[in-house]
């Protein structure tokens, strides 16, 4: 499962995680292909190149999952991903869809911190 996945599914099929841009709280740029992936839980966590820490995520939409209120009852700093398509993303920082030599995020997908304290003690 990759970060693009979603997009992908809703009709931009060129996705791919290249198209992500992020910056860490460490101060490193990159594309989320260039991030080391952890695939070993139900969530596909990307890991920060130069600190390791883990800044984003992606998982299937599981309604068993959500134990807190609804979406649409929290603030936005506080919600647990967004959900896309049967999946849910999620990132300690906010990501820009941008390709490779656009001048300009297509889209900016806030930070949803709380996506971390919610869904990695599965």
């Amino acid at each position: 499962m990759r970060y693009a996945d979603p997009f992908r599914d809703a009709g931009r099929p060129e996705t791919t995680d290249h198209d992500f841009l992020l910056n860490c709280s460490c101060g490193a740029e990159q594309r989320m292909d260039e991030m080391t992936l952890d695939e070993t839980g139900p969530i596909t966590l990307y890991e920060c190149k130069r600190c390791t820490k883990s800044i984003a995520g992606v998982m299937t939409d599981d309604p068993d999952l959500e134990i807190h209120a609804p979406q649409s009852m929290t603030r936005l700093q506080e919600r647990a991903g967004h959900h896309l398509r049967g999946y849910i993303i999620g990132s300690r920082v906010d990501v820009a869809l941008r390709p490779e030599g656009g001048e300009r995020d297509l889209l900016l997908i806030p930070a949803t911190p709380y996506f971390f304290v919610q869904y990695l003690s599965l």
